[in-house]
């Protein structure tokens, strides 16, 4: 399980993610999903979670906001 920090550009709104996922790519593609047309980036590297349980979203700022 890791961590990681994205940001999220739709259209002119652009945010930050923090989300939970058993990888990388499987996290940015769940933000993917969450926010259809989107553009998903990574900002910081993944940080290992020890912690029973799937894939969440641990924040999530509103889209035209910072949060992070």
């Amino acid at each position: 399980m890791v961590q990681v920090k994205l940001e999220v550009r739709t259209g002119a709104a652009r945010f930050r993610v923090s989300a939970r996922a058993s990888s990388v790519q499987r996290a940015v593609s769940l933000a993917g999903a969450r926010y259809p047309g989107g553009e998903v980036r990574l900002i910081s590297p993944a940080e290992p979670v020890f912690a029973a349980g799937g894939a969440a979203f641990v924040g999530a700022g509103a889209p035209g906001s910072s949060a992070g």
